[in-house]
């Protein structure tokens, strides 16, 4: 066969002899122009065979006997086309093709077993591409900045901020607790601040924000219509160290955010397009916000929502409005604070230099922070106890969302991968069942030349294709998944910020996810289909003879995956047993007031227009509104629900220091009525506790226990002070404990008195109207 070959010129790597080209354009060629070179193929194999014959018939053999001759010589004719085919082509995707061909047509020729095992697999699939599209978007994206990477975000440490022995007195935002390390927070004075953009040496820029509570829902007023929006106090540098370019107009800059600089703000691209029809339309609009004039500057770029994912501001303002504009109380600012070192409030970033490391910003700034801190204590214990600074990455910007949801995500990743690994052993028992099936096809094929390697890779090319078509199913579930989590997560809140989507890294995860799968699922199966005797396979022999040992060797396998899928099963029985139980306990929670039929509502006077002199009489005018409607049994208001409420004010009994543990809860007259929490001592508080009488407090069953033991509480009194304002508050009743805050909290000390007694001014209330029957 090779004499031939080298006599007639029969070169392999082409299809012409003596042919010699580069074996990249060849390939090329080869897979471009197939049909073509597979005739130019034949008729050169039947050429040179026609040239043997007559050289044999020349020399005196017979025309038959020359041809078959030439064809002895030539050696086997296909497998002369698949050596050749083997120097034109890149072998592996020529059987890649072959084998997704075959595969295709299998999968066409079962529809039944396709749709149940791409059911299985796509609600495996769907339901991991959804756990990890939030994943995605809560710990692993990066801010929507430039060069992210070279973010840091600010933080401080101590082992104890509770008691009086601490140099913060006051905060203005959040803190993190770990019963094992202490308290962590980001929030700072702003002499701080001061100090950390001093530091040119370690940052190219650094920047601060303030999100108060009333910034939150900020009503802005534009062309005479008037929305509840979000907004965000930011230092000068903002915009520059985040290194943000405008939509339009400009960004704020430094010489915005002093005192006697103009009334300006930027809104963000979505507020743009929603109010003004554009970008370019809002620059230069006059907006009102919480009834005060402001400018529109300019326009954040799309898909810009600060630094906080858990938090998408509407509204940017210079952190020196409030003090510019006398506004003390419209964004949660005094101006007192700016400059009091034992009062945190704001959050800080920075931009590192080129250059320098994070460890080396901890390093540098560490000591500074030290230094400034221990600077402000004012006596021995609070230099014990001082804050030590913590340098983070800021590329994901605040952890807000990670702190709240990283946990259960983890959590319900584990479940669903139990889900796919599930869906996974129930394909792999079903291909088992199938390869039984095709036993004797596979044997055919082994026995006619084909490498068991090539078999199983075919095998799991069908295998990959048929999750590829689950992932494909899968990612379709994902969307209605990601929407559903989207709308229980969001719990009803119409300013929910949390939006997962599925961007390239979620599809890649699907990706990878499904061809994983396949190999998954498939592997064993295929490898276990190709282990068989020939000649019992071809003869159709039952489990018993000779192929007994190979159908013990596969039931072992089936009876594997069958205890795989009872102990995965159980484990995630065991799993929704336990949140059963969580919910029933929650449910059996004794809250202290009757949740049943009671309608509750917020309103904010302040935003539409009332001062201090007017927004107690509206309060209480609406309050008598509300409980003349036609099946309102009672109603009253407090500052916030009693699930919401969560803050502290400095009330303390005469002569005794403050309790940090003592909450508050400012309330309207027959608020323990309406709520149906028992009075157990004294009586409620009602019409006649209002400003000009008598200040009179009532407090929680925890509250007296904890301060007056076993003495009659009503008639004593309790001090309210703070920035030398307060009250001196008469006890007149105790009440039964109520949950405060939330749920699972242990129920702390309370004190109930009246919202409109003179301090703290009233900003926005709950009204709580107590129905007949269930509220529309």
């Amino acid at each position: 066969m090779e004499g031939v070959r080298a006599r007639h010129g029969i070169d392999p790597g082409s299809s012409r002899p003596g042919g010699s080209r580069s074996a990249f354009f060849r390939k090329l060629r080869w897979l471009t122009q197939r049909d073509r070179k597979e005739a130019e193929l034949l008729e050169e194999l039947q050429f040179h065979l026609q040239e043997e014959a007559e050289e044999r018939q020349a020399l005196g053999l017979a025309e038959d006997q020359a041809r078959w001759a030439a064809r002895r010589d030539l050696g086997n004719f296909t497998l002369v086309q698949e050596d050749t085919r083997a120097t034109w082509a890149w072998t592996i995707l020529e059987q890649l093709g072959q084998d997704l061909r075959y595969a295709c047509r299998t999968i066409a020729a079962n529809r039944l077993f396709t749709t149940l095992v791409v059911l299985c697999l796509a609600l495996g699939i769907g339901a991991n591409t959804a756990i990890y599209s939030f994943m995605d978007s809560i710990l692993l994206r990066s801010l929507p900045v430039s060069d992210p990477e070279r973010l840091l975000v600010l933080n401080w440490h101590a082992k104890s901020t509770s008691g009086p022995d601490f140099v913060m007195h006051g905060m203005s935002g959040s803190s993190w607790d770990d019963s094992k390390s202490g308290t962590t927070s980001g929030m700072f004075p702003f002499e701080a601040f001061e100090l950390f953009r001093k530091d040119d040496a370690i940052f190219s820029s650094v920047f601060a924000y303030f999100q108060p509570r009333q910034a939150r829902k900020l009503n802005l007023a534009i062309h005479g219509e008037a929305d509840i929006t979000s907004g965000l106090t930011v230092s000068g540098d903002y915009f520059r160290g985040l290194a943000v370019l405008p939509a339009a107009g400009r960004l704020i800059v430094p010489d915005d955010d002093r005192a006697g600089a103009p009334a300006v703000a930027v809104v963000s691209h979505a507020l743009s397009e929603k109010r003004f029809g554009g970008p370019a339309s809002a620059v230069g609009q006059p907006v009102l916000i919480n009834n005060i004039p402001f400018t529109v500057l300019g326009v954040t770029p799309p898909g810009f929502f600060g630094v906080d994912p858990a938090g998408a501001p509407d509204v940017y303002v210079p952190m020196h409005a409030n003090e510019l504009l006398g506004a003390a109380d419209q964004f949660g600012f005094r101006a007192e604070r700016y400059l009091d070192s034992h009062y945190y409030w704001i959050q800080v970033m920075g931009r590192l230099r080129p250059g320098v490391s994070l460890v080396q910003a901890q390093a540098a700034l560490a000591p500074q922070f030290q230094q400034w801190v221990a600077s402000t204590a004012t006596n021995d214990r609070e230099r014990a106890n001082l804050p030590e600074l913590v340098v983070n990455p800021g590329a994901g910007g605040l952890s807000t969302l990670r702190r709240a949801y990283s946990q259960p995500l983890y959590v319900l990743m584990a479940m669903v991968g139990l889900i796919l690994v599930l869906a996974c052993a129930n394909v792999a028992s079903l291909l088992l069942g199938r390869a039984a099936a095709r036993g004797r096809e596979i044997a055919l094929r082994l026995s006619l030349g084909a490498g068991r390697s090539r078999v199983v890779r075919q095998l799991l090319t069908e295998s990959v294709l048929l999750a590829s078509l689950g992932g494909a199913l899968g990612v379709l579930f994902a969307i209605l998944g990601i929407r559903v989590l989207t709308f229980l997560l969001a719990n009803g809140q119409t300013d929910f910020t949390l939006h997962a989507d599925l961007n390239w890294h979620v599809l890649g995860f699907a990706v990878a996810l499904s061809v994983l799968t396949g190999i998954l699922f498939g592997l064993a199966p295929a490898i276990r289909a190709t282990r068989v005797d020939l000649v019992p396979a071809l003869k159709e022999v039952r489990a018993g003879e000779s192929g007994a040992r190979h159908a013990f060797t596969r039931v072992s396998l089936r009876h594997a995956l069958v205890v795989g899928q009872i102990g995965i099963s159980l484990l995630m029985l065991i799993a929704a047993g336990l949140f059963v139980r969580t919910l029933s306990n929650l449910q059996a929670i004794e809250l202290g007031f009757n949740r049943e039929h009671v309608l509750l509502f917020q309103l904010d006077a302040r935003k539409a227009g009332y001062g201090d002199q007017d927004i107690d009489a509206f309060y209480s005018g609406l309050l008598k509104t509300f409980s003349a409607l036609p099946g309102v049994g009672h109603a009253s208001l407090s500052d916030s629900s009693l699930i919401q409420a969560g803050s502290g004010l400095p009330i303390n009994l005469p002569g005794q220091p403050q309790d940090p543990a003592t909450r508050y809860l400012a309330i309207g007259p027959g608020f323990f009525a309406t709520m149906q929490i028992p009075i157990l001592a004294g009586r409620d508080l009602d019409e006649r506790d209002r400003q000009g009488s008598t200040p009179v407090a009532v407090i929680s069953e925890a509250f007296a226990r904890k301060n007056f033991g076993d003495r009659n509480p009503l008639g004593q009194h309790l001090l309210l002070s703070r920035n030398g304002l307060g009250r001196d508050m008469e006890i007149v009743g105790v009440s039964r404990n109520a949950r405060y805050g939330g749920l699972t909290r242990d129920i702390p000390p309370v004190v109930y008195f009246p919202y409109d007694q003179g301090y703290p001014r009233p900003s926005e209330m709950v009204y709580a109207l107590r129905m007949s029957g269930d509220p529309p």
